[in-house]
């Protein structure tokens, strides 16, 4: 396998990863919060977060097996796809709590989601430049749906 020219699989595998993280991330700034507005909002962070996840669940069942011949590589291929994904945006469980003891206000945590998202963008945008030819269009449909959320937080703010 070669690391610098991802497949789709491979790139919606770390886009569900970097969901799951998100997930786990603002559930565990929820532990920490009791102001009913940010619960309001972190709870609606999680289900975003879950809504991508499945949407990028539903796109990777879509694809066509891919022909898999042994590789002794791809154990470390796969670990290596974990640890980019766990590295990139909600890195570390704890942070979730420590983010939920520093942000006080819904404009914090909109900021704060508005920024991973714009990671995020900026994750898959370097992704799509090692992606198989064949599989451009699946990154180009993660990067729409990350692209689609940011405008939605961006509104969500703007409405404060």
């Amino acid at each position: 396998m070669n690391m610098l020219n991802f497949s789709g699989k491979e790139v919606l595998e770390m886009a569900i990863r970097i969901e799951e993280n998100g997930q786990r991330f603002y559930r565990e700034a929820l532990k920490g919060t009791e102001d009913e507005r940010l619960r309001k909002t972190l709870n609606f962070l999680v289900q975003e977060e879950e809504k991508h996840k499945r949407y990028f669940r539903s796109l990777l069942d879509k694809l066509p097996e891919e022909e898999n011949p042994f590789d002794p590589y791809m154990e470390d291929a796969l670990q290596y796809l974990k640890a980019m994904a766990d590295a990139h945006v909600f890195t570390a469980e704890l942070e979730g709590k420590e983010l939920s003891e520093v942000i006080k206000e819904v404009e914090d945590v909109l900021n704060f989601a508005i920024a991973m998202e714009k990671d995020s963008l900026l994750f898959y945008y370097e992704l799509a430049r090692g992606i198989n030819e064949k599989d451009r269009d699946v990154v180009e449909k993660v990067i729409e749906e990350e692209k689609s959320h940011l405008k939605k937080l961006l509104e969500l703010k703007k409405e404060l």
